[in-house]
């Protein structure tokens, strides 16, 4: 009755969310319980999206990349015990976990893995058609792997082979069992268990190919997610060879060139480079452009012939303009919003640039410069190649090339976090960042800092005596 119970429950929340299909109607309350295949699918067919309380992009503001999309800065410094004031002044005394009641992306994120765990423990014995009931298992594993990559890289420190067993982690979910206490894993723990979800044997049963359809995904995606996955652990060999799969399956770059003629990025959830889309969202946003604030260090290294930049307005508005004026000199808003950005999930660029990335360690350096001029090349107006200069450069250089594109590249996404986080976690590319607020002050943020890890939510902490923090 508890399996039943819980499955009813799944079932009643879909109808608050958002169908990518209109046709697809789920049976009202009481009169399912997922017994077939197309039943457990719809659970698929939903468009995600992160809940982000108040709109905030709070690892991006940890990179020192974003402000807030609205407010300036009395609205940051004006009370001393908020996230806000500990994001942006660095202030590792801030007492995070006594303001953090409730998470919106932590809840998300779990409710959606529940989601997945539903498909996969029902899936089995449902009626249905075989090679769907395969493929929708595997989506769903796939699905539970990434949102469980997302939590990990965003609660817990760094991955390192060397204190991977000692260091905590996250509770993994793989159960609908709701009286089972979810007990917090190891990082090695953990990254055991994404593996598993993405193996190559899981990998078999999605669709062969790139899915069109936003809600859905195709190897691609499968491939992307073993290749982030590999990539966060530095197994940066293993990485490589699953990001060249994943782009031997989509390749597609977007090209922004069309800005020229048309004076307008547009972008949608179903671009071709998009593997899966997962946006972030709440009243004010949904994964677009308008109203992101840049600091003067991101500014700076936008190209003055980037095509969005040099050509894009609408209405007599640039893309991007100068913003509320007590924010530092150099600073710019995005008046853009035709938009639908990938915040969360993966695109054929995120496998270009960790091919990249993975080619330079291996001292290809020439080669991986290349991979990443394809993508900028589709974003900059005459272009020159840094490919052109790699005979000249280290390493280190090569590697900060690289780091300088894509912080622009992935600028208002999960991406700049995560790379941050490990590059911090190795001696060659850890970095101290200062933020210089002006008369409001000059701030650092470590390395090691202990605010590069969110607190669980005292939501979760309250009901699970294993959610030690892990800061």
């Amino acid at each position: 009755m508890k399996t039943k119970k819980i499955l009813t429950l799944a079932a009643a929340a879909l109808l608050s969310l958002a169908s990518c299909d209109s046709k697809l109607d789920i049976v009202p309350l009481g009169m399912t319980t997922l017994e077939t295949v197309d039943d457990l699918e719809t659970l698929l067919n939903q468009e995600p999206m992160l809940y982000l309380d108040e709109d905030m992009m709070p690892y991006e503001i940890l990179c020192n990349n974003m402000y807030l999309k609205y407010e300036g800065l009395p609205d940051y410094f004006g009370n001393h015990y908020s996230l806000v004031y500990a994001w942006f002044a660095y202030d590792e005394t801030v007492n995070r976990a006594d303001l953090t009641a409730e998470d919106g992306v932590y809840n998300s994120l779990y409710e959606s893995i529940n989601y997945m765990n539903v498909i996969i423990s029902k899936a089995p014995d449902a009626s249905g058609d075989d090679a769907k009931r395969r493929q929708i298992i595997a989506e769903a594993k796939v699905l539970r792997a990434w949102y469980h990559f997302l939590l990990v890289n965003m609660y817990a420190k760094p991955y390192d082979d060397v204190t991977a067993a000692e260091t905590g982690g996250i509770p993994y979910v793989d159960n609908t069992d709701v009286s089972e206490q979810k007990t917090k894993l190891t990082l090695g723990q953990v990254y055991e268990k994404l593996l598993a979800d993405c193996s190559d044997e899981v990998l078999q049963d999605l669709v062969q190919g790139h899915v069109d359809d936003p809600c859905r995904f195709g190897l691609d995606f499968g491939y992307g997610v073993r290749a982030k996955v590999l990539f966060q652990m530095k197994h940066y060999d293993e990485a490589l060879r699953y990001a060249n799969l994943a782009l031997g399956v989509n390749s597609r770059i977007e090209d922004r060139s069309t800005v020229k003629t048309t004076g307008v990025w547009t972008l949608t959830e179903t671009a071709a480079n998009n593997y899966y889309v997962i946006t972030g969202g709440q009243a004010r946003g949904f994964g677009d452009y308008y109203g992101v604030t840049i600091t003067p260090e991101v500014a700076a290294l936008i190209d003055p012939n980037d095509y969005v930049m040099k050509y894009h307005n609408v209405d007599g508005s640039p893309a991007w303009d100068d913003p509320y004026p007590e924010l530092p000199e150099g600073a710019l808003q995005s008046n853009i919003s035709d938009t639908k950005w990938n915040m969360f999930g993966i695109r054929s660029e995120t496998m270009y640039y960790l091919a990249g990335e993975c080619l330079i360690r291996t001292g290809q350096i020439a080669e991986g410069l290349g991979q990443i001029d394809r993508v900028r090349a589709m974003r900059i107006e005459n272009y020159t190649p840094f490919a052109s200069q790699a005979s000249g450069l280290t390493e280190q250089q090569a590697m900060k090339l690289l780091q300088d594109a894509k912080r622009v590249e992935f600028l208002n996404s999960f991406e700049n976090f995560c790379d941050r986080k490990r590059w911090n976690s190795e001696t060659d590319y850890a970095e101290t960042l200062t933020r210089d607020m002006g008369t409001y002050g000059t701030y650092s943020i470590r390395p090691d800092s202990p605010l590069w890890v969110f607190p669980f939510p005292a939501n979760a902490v309250n009901h699970n005596p294993s959610l030690t923090q892990n800061y």
